[in-house]
């Protein structure tokens, strides 16, 4: 039997995807109908599906000593492409163009804490409050 190779960019990319499922790296893909990243919950892969190997986050520098002044409510951090930091109180998403995070409850808050956001990737900026503090 010929062996096959990617013959474009999208077939390598269907073909690391599949690899990643295989090798049990996470993999995402895209929803249509709310316009963000999920994990993908399947071992199939559909062509008309939009995939990525899910990035390696960035979170924000924010110490301990930070989060103990933060109220407690306040559970995760995101930055948005704007280089804007604001906390959430449910885990919040990003979608694949707007450039922000969104919180279905949209009970979030701007920071007035400064933070230094040299070298975060926005989409990669989600932070999730260490549970102790």
């Amino acid at each position: 039997m010929e062996k096959l190779t990617p013959q474009n960019e999208h077939e390598e990319h269907m073909v690391q995807v599949l690899l990643a499922i295989m090798q049990g790296v996470p993999v995402e893909e895209y929803n249509d109908d709310n316009y963000f990243w999920h994990p993908s919950d399947s071992n199939c892969i559909f062509l008309n599906t939009e995939y990525r190997i899910t990035p390696k986050s960035t979170p924000l520098p924010i110490t301990r000593k930070m989060w103990r002044m933060i109220n407690k409510k306040w559970k995760y951090a995101a930055m948005d492409k704007d280089g804007e930091v604001y906390f959430y109180i449910n885990e919040p998403y990003t979608d694949k163009y707007g450039g922000c995070w969104n919180d279905s409850s949209s009970k979030y808050c701007r920071s007035a804490l400064f933070i230094n956001i040299d070298g975060i990737n926005w989409s990669l900026s989600l932070t999730e409050r260490p549970e102790d503090v």
